[in-house]
């Protein structure tokens, strides 16, 4: 819970951030841990097993909207899970809308670049879920991360 508040006072604009809104970040944080629990197969609450994770990586991007002060860009990310040391890893793909502004020399995510990228994006078919290595990754739109060596 403590690296959730301090992810969302890292990486959120100053605009949009409030008691209010980093409440829900603490209270969303709980209730994700149980579901992701639950969705383990595990109680909510007790501690997880030895080799049990739930990871996100992003893996490739679609620029929607660039400027020297915001970018707004689709994320395509690879989820996988694993319940412990003896269970099969299982994993899925999420595409999401995101919206940046530079501040104090960094981009951080802002509430008014998001709505600029769901404005900019409204009425057009979101980008398909292709993962990298398929023919058309690259065809359908999508720019790869590459892991550094």
């Amino acid at each position: 819970m403590d690296e959730q508040l301090r992810l969302y006072y890292s990486y959120v604009a100053k605009a949009d951030q409030s008691e209010a809104a980093a409440e829900r970040v603490e209270l969303g944080s709980i209730d994700n841990g149980k579901a992701i629990a639950r969705e383990m197969g595990l109680k909510p609450g007790a501690p997880m097993p030895p080799g049990a994770y739930m990871r996100s990586q992003v893996i490739g991007y679609q620029v929607i909207k660039q400027s020297d002060d915001e970018v707004s860009a689709w994320l395509l990310s690879r989820v996988t899970q694993k319940a412990g040391v003896t269970v099969q890893e299982r994993g899925d793909y999420a595409r999401l809308l995101f919206g940046a502004k530079w501040e104090d020399d960094d981009w951080k995510l802002s509430v008014l670049a998001t709505r600029h990228a769901q404005d900019a994006t409204a009425g057009e078919p979101r980008p398909k879920i292709v993962a990298p290595g398929d023919a058309a990754f690259n065809a359908t739109g999508w720019t790869a991360i590459r892991q550094a060596s």
